[in-house]
């Protein structure tokens, strides 16, 4: 969230107190804070609920402040907010009879400025190795030899056959069609009993859909589908991908050719949870160059010592480092789809991830959901992402933010969970994807409703 609407937003929250003072002293202030990966949502959200007086049925007033995640779960275990959001736990600290409740996910871009691309305007292509290297500070050029590798026309071999806990898939070409043949073992089929399988093509232009109907489990199935030259077919158990197959190479088509001009990183100065999460990724999809485990600070997970020399700089929450970039060519930085979008008619863009099917994707809403497909979610309402996933569609660097809410039975905290199952119900669902975030499905949005409904109970 940029200053200006910062300065409106709580422009907004006087004019409420002033203009219909009677709504509010009737209702509770939900002060809350913390993340800055979920501000955009949040404004959106407190803007519909806080008139709302068909769900708002007391007059309370939210408020949230982006703190980053750090700040937030501090402040919350002070009790100097109502409620917070985080996208990470707490690892010390934390108070008792609390709740996380996960709220929405959605993409960390890979966000940049780099005028003089050739062909104008095209997305630059970037390796999960070449990530890790950049932001470890041992590529330090944007036309360097590992850069200009990943965005090489070229393409890589056909994944023909596909094995993973018991499930085996294979595709060969007949004709205009492919025959793609899963069987299960005896303990594949007992894990995922009552599930469907199912298949999304992805075209050679990244267009994923689904492809077939849904089938119910058996020790071997085999599907007939209509086939274009570079399609991939992501094989799907439930909403999880077990496989990516395809009888043809992957095909890069294009060169994009970079300027010779160093690379500028920008890095978050707070305790962050997209920090958390980005470098959580860099250690699970590069441990070779990554060599320290995530954390909320950046320096304290880089592999080394930052630079500083210049080629790196610190600046606060989501918005700081956004800012950096549009306002300096040359530099990159890890924040949410969002805070990019809000910057595009500045040149800043998200750079194409290579995926583990070999696939360059460009985060959306759609991708970060197919990621989270797979992922576990455990009793406290936490969620373990899987960042060696198969699947053409994914896009994989990702997050989720959670609301943290005390137990307690108080006015206050019910008037928490009322906005909360706003959030998960109305709000996400209807205005995340246009806001670049991933609305919570399936298991984890079940179990999001559940962790809801302790708050204050």
């Amino acid at each position: 969230m940029n200053r200006l609407r910062m300065s409106v937003a709580a422009t907004a929250v006087a004019l409420v107190s002033i203009v219909a003072p009677q709504a509010a002293s009737a209702g509770t202030t939900l002060n809350g804070g913390g993340s800055s990966f979920v501000a955009n949502l949040m404004e959106k959200c407190q803007s519909l609920y806080n008139p709302d007086s068909a769900t708002n049925k007391n007059g309370d007033v939210v408020t949230y402040t982006a703190t980053g995640s750090g700040t937030g779960r501090t402040n919350f275990a002070n009790k100097l907010v109502k409620w917070a959001a985080t996208d990470s736990p707490y690892s010390t600290g934390a108070p008792a009879d609390f709740v996380y409740v996960p709220m929405v996910a959605g993409a960390i871009a890979v966000a940049y400025r780099l005028d003089g691309v050739t062909p104008a305007g095209a997305t630059v292509r970037l390796a999960p190795d070449t990530i890790a290297k950049i932001f470890a500070g041992q590529v330090t050029m944007w036309n360097d030899p590992v850069i200009a590798a990943d965005n090489k026309a070229g393409e890589t071999p056909a994944r023909l056959k596909a094995s993973v806990g018991g499930v085996k898939a294979t595709v060969a070409k007949s004709g205009k069609k492919v025959n793609l043949t899963v069987t299960f073992s005896a303990g594949a089929q007992a894990k995922y009993k009552g599930k469907t399988v199912s298949v999304v093509r992805t075209t050679a232009a990244g267009k994923s859909s689904a492809a077939g109907t849904p089938l119910a489990i058996k020790p071997k199935l085999t599907v007939s589908l209509a086939h274009a030259t570079g399609d991939l077919y992501t094989v799907k158990v439930g909403k999880a991908a077990v496989a990516a197959i395809g009888p043809d190479p992957i095909v890069v088509g294009t060169t994009v050719t970079l300027p010779a001009l160093p690379i500028r990183v920008a890095y978050r100065s707070d305790g962050s949870g997209t920090t958390n999460n980005f470098t959580r990724y860099l250690a699970a999809a590069s441990p070779a160059v990554w060599t320290k485990p995530a954390n909320d600070s950046f320096s304290s997970s880089f592999p080394g010592s930052v630079p500083s020399d210049g080629t790196f700089q610190a600046a606060k929450g989501s918005d700081g480092v956004s800012n950096y970039v549009k306002d300096n060519n040359g530099s990159i930085t890890y924040t949410e789809l969002s805070y990019v979008n809000e910057r595009a008619s500045s040149g800043v863009k998200a750079a194409a991830v290579r995926n583990n099917a070999g696939v360059y994707v460009v985060p959306t809403a759609a991708a970060s959901a197919a990621f989270y497909a797979n992922a576990a979610v455990d009793a406290t309402g936490l969620v373990t992402p899987d960042y060696l996933v198969v699947s053409a569609e994914v896009y994989t660097i990702n997050a989720i933010a959670y609301a943290l809410g005390y137990t307690a039975n108080s006015p206050e905290n019910q008037a928490v969970r009322s906005f909360l199952g706003f959030v998960l119900g109305t709000c996400s669902p209807a205005n995340g994807a246009g806001l670049g975030y991933a609305p919570l499905a399936g298991e984890i949005l079940a179990k999001a409703q559940a962790q809801a409904a302790r708050i204050g109970a």
